[in-house]
């Protein structure tokens, strides 16, 4: 027997992110057990870091998915100056390749172009990289690989030892 599922996506405004928290929690964790290089990052960083850097942009959106009382994944695009961006993605596992992600997507680009951005980018976490392609279905590409250079990261060639004292 098929349920379908009746799932509402609404926008949310600043003042309601702190909705979000348990989402962009299970987002940082996922970051955590994939990261081979950025671990320590993940680890400190807090939602209340994240969120207050992102609502000092210009131009803030979230849009959250819903199942029945049950928030299931959200979306976060920022506008600063006329660079627009999703900062942020998450939907929980039982929800994915449903959909979800891809209509939240959708929501925050058609919001992202509606502010007359000259540019819209997406930053994927070193470790998450199987999310590509889902982005390229959007159109975004490889634009820049990003390499940042942090202590305490073991490097390859460098005999497994932190690349710096």
């Amino acid at each position: 027997i098929l349920i379908e599922r009746t799932m509402e996506i609404e926008a949310i405004s600043r003042g309601e992110i702190n909705s979000i928290k348990i989402l962009w929690e299970n987002l940082n964790d996922h970051h955590l057990s994939k990261s081979m290089y950025f671990k320590d990052h993940f680890s400190k960083f807090t939602f209340e870091k994240r969120m207050e850097a992102l609502v000092k942009r210009d131009r803030f959106i979230a849009y959250v998915a819903q199942d029945s009382c049950d928030s299931v994944g959200y979306c976060i695009a920022t506008v600063d100056g006329s660079i627009g961006e999703i900062d942020s993605l998450f939907v929980k596992g039982a929800y994915r390749g449903q959909g979800v992600g891809e209509k939240l997507v959708t929501l925050a680009l058609k919001w992202l172009e509606e502010q007359d951005c000259e540019t819209i980018r997406v930053s994927i976490a070193e470790g998450n990289e199987q999310v590509l392609d889902f982005y390229r279905k959007f159109g975004f590409a490889e634009r820049l690989i990003v390499m940042q250079k942090t202590h305490n990261i073991a490097v390859a060639g460098n005999g497994g030892k932190a690349c710096c004292p």
